[in-house]
């Protein structure tokens, strides 16, 4: 296995930890590993998913990273 899976398996294991109450389906696309097609326009009617084929290791990696920290912020401003 690579560094990089090894990775994402474990920030996927940490947030499943946090979150044991998700369906694993929820959990991947609540940390951003799948994503919707259309992210810019939440008017439009588009829900199709995103095909992630092409997407690095790292992007994966680092959508996750910034989902988990968004998470945390709002969880953060919410107490104060």
């Amino acid at each position: 296995m690579k560094k990089e899976h090894n990775e994402i398996i474990n920030l996927i294991s940490d947030y499943l930890n946090q979150h044991p109450d998700q369906r694993f389906g929820q959990a991947i696309f609540n940390i951003g590993i799948n994503e919707f097609l259309n992210k810019v326009d939440p008017e439009k009617d588009d829900f199709r998913i995103r095909d992630i084929y092409n997407d690095q290791d790292s992007d994966i990696i680092n959508r996750i990273k910034s989902q988990l920290e968004w998470f945390e912020k709002q969880k953060n401003d919410k107490n104060d």
